[in-house]
């Protein structure tokens, strides 16, 4: 990766730079830092590259031409046009989703001001972004420079010793990192948790995972309420599809089951329970949604003669479609966009299409506002046709036994869960 850096003052990078990671990291050739001043390009005797600002007030301005020359300067890799980031306090806050997606350029421009800022025209013909790294004002964007080439290099390839360091710190998940410990096992006698010794993975997941959720609930309880938010949007553009077909059934031809009367109650309450924006069971055959309509009013009736709505309310989130494609186009006209299709199948899938249930969170969060839907199938998995249409296939869930059979509703809460369900830490909506 290469990193320019535009800026009055080059020598103060000097002792970041050449120094632990980062050092190591250059001196490997893998990253770059090179440095284009705005005084070179200054043209009278001075060399000055400031002016008083238009309309009066304290300071001094960075001027137009100079900004714009130095910014022009830079020579893109191989055509490709670099990203330009200013480090200005009126930026979007940096975070840890922003920098890994920072890391994935081959060429970034950091752009550091100076006095009180820089002409506004600079930034209108000249950046693509800002970014701020905390709510306070510094004397230039050198020191946010110099932070953000640091955070981004954690995460090329080869720079950290271990490749999933980067990825187990505090906010690559949203989180704060869980408590450290080292030898010696006493000290002062304050002792290092038994299940650190354990040898039990899982174990010792599990104790970090709930530690960080408690350390971030104690001392950064906004970033769990952000992660409430956030997956609260997400699950707002998201909708189930349960296919009655094409299903396989156990000989692997491709049939059309039959519809259930908790398949239809239960997935739909794990809807309303994760707040998603639809539920569509498929059936091509007439009978078979008319059944389902039964059903619903069964239901429904059945809940107002108790007096209970809660269930009538997951209810409503139901439509009935007769195929697989209809229910895609169906999203895709009420969101304006084709949706990201997701299968779920016990079946392996290939390599090129599984994903990771986390991955699949954290790669829908950053899609905006494009609608999801999640494929689930009856019988004894889906047909190849409706595995055809999905973007990914997501990682079966597993158990240690070898015994794989949840049904449909049980495995359709499981996933849910792992996509929307919020931290135990967090506070009620």
């Amino acid at each position: 990766m290469r990193i320019t850096v535009v800026t009055l003052f080059p020598e103060m990078f000097a002792s970041v730079l050449d120094a632990s990671v980062l050092g190591k990291a250059r001196q490997a050739g893998l990253v770059t830092v090179d440095f284009v001043s705005p005084r070179d390009f200054a043209t009278d005797k001075h060399r000055s590259v400031d002016d008083t600002p238009y309309g009066g007030g304290p300071g001094m301005v960075m001027k137009c031409e100079q900004m714009m020359a130095a910014l022009e300067s830079v020579v893109a890799d191989e055509g490709a046009k670099p990203h330009r980031v200013l480090l200005s306090p009126v930026g979007k806050s940096l975070t840890q989703a922003r920098v890994r997606e920072l890391a994935e350029l081959a060429h970034l421009v950091l752009v550091c001001g100076r006095y009180e800022g820089i002409d506004q025209r600079v930034i209108d013909l000249g950046i693509d972004e800002s970014l701020s790294i905390g709510d306070y004002v510094l004397t230039g964007g050198e020191l946010g420079a110099m932070v953000m080439i640091d955070a981004i290099a954690r995460y090329l390839p080869g720079v950290l010793g271990h490749s999933e360091s980067a990825e187990d710190e505090s906010f690559s998940d949203g989180l704060l990192e869980y408590p450290q410990y080292t030898r010696p096992a006493v000290f002062r006698g304050l002792e290092v948790p038994e299940v650190l010794f354990s040898g039990h993975h899982a174990r010792i997941q599990e104790w970090r995972k709930q530690r960080s959720v408690e350390r971030t609930a104690e001392h950064r309880p906004d970033l769990i309420a952000a992660q409430v938010e956030i997956l609260a949007e997400l699950a707002s553009r998201t909708y189930v599809v349960l296919a009655h077909h094409p299903v396989l059934d156990r000989n692997g031809k491709t049939v059309t089951t039959s519809v259930t009367n908790f398949d239809i109650h239960d997935i739909a309450r794990s809807c309303a329970t994760y707040a998603l924006a639809g539920y569509f069971p498929i059936s091509p055959i007439a009978l078979q949604r008319e059944k389902i309509a039964r059903i619903i009013e069964i239901w429904r009736k059945e809940i107002r003669q108790a007096g209970a709505d809660a269930r009538g309310r997951a209810l409503a989130g139901i439509e009935v479609m007769s195929s697989v494609e209809d229910a895609i186009e169906q999203v895709r006209a009420r969101h304006g966009q084709p949706p990201w299709v997701v299968a779920t199948s016990a079946q392996p899938a290939t390599p090129d299409k599984l994903v990771d249930f986390a991955i699949l969170r954290a790669e829908r969060v950053a899609a905006k506002d494009r609608p999801l839907i999640l494929i689930l199938g009856t019988g004894w998995g889906l047909g190849p046709s409706v595995i055809s249409l999905a973007d990914q296939m997501l990682a079966p869930l597993r158990g240690p036994g070898n015994f794989n059979h949840l049904s449909v509703r049980s495995a359709a809460a499981a996933m849910l869960d792992r996509l929307f369900g919020i931290p135990l830490a967090s506070p009620p909506l």
